[in-house]
């Protein structure tokens, strides 16, 4: 058994991939790469991640984008935020992509940091919580 993070369930389905820890807001257009799904400026690639960033920021195409990850097969297995506005959760939903809020997403961060070899994050539909596992 793992470390359980309560979540509230925006977008839900199953979860499971490595963590990607982005600690902060992103502008999915113009920053992620949905045809080689990378973040530009981190050069991480989001394909089955479980990506961890605060929220989302910038133009109304972010959804797309979203989309765009799924559609090209680069998708992140969930995304964890501390805050789901309308740009990540209608990205989410058009990606069937898990989209959770962690409800102490300053504590998660200080979890996934504190981790240097790196976590997993699993989440089955249904459930409240995502659990952490050591790599």
């Amino acid at each position: 058994m793992g470390i359980i993070i309560p979540v509230k369930v925006i977008v839900d389905g199953d979860c499971l991939g490595e963590v990607l820890l982005v600690d902060r807001r992103i502008s999915f257009y113009g920053e992620v790469d949905p045809v080689n799904g990378v973040i530009r400026g981190v050069n991480e690639s989001v394909k089955g991640k479980a990506l961890i960033f605060r929220g989302g920021r910038g133009s109304t195409v972010g959804s797309y984008i979203i989309y765009g990850l799924k559609h090209y097969g680069n998708s992140p297995s969930c995304m964890i935020v501390s805050e789901a506005e309308p740009i990540i959760i209608t990205g989410a939903i058009l990606a069937d992509t898990p989209l959770f809020v962690a409800l102490d997403y300053d504590g998660l961060v200080s979890l996934v940091k504190g981790k240097p070899g790196g976590l997993h994050a699993r989440h089955k539909q249904g459930e409240k919580h995502v659990e952490l596992e050591e790599k």
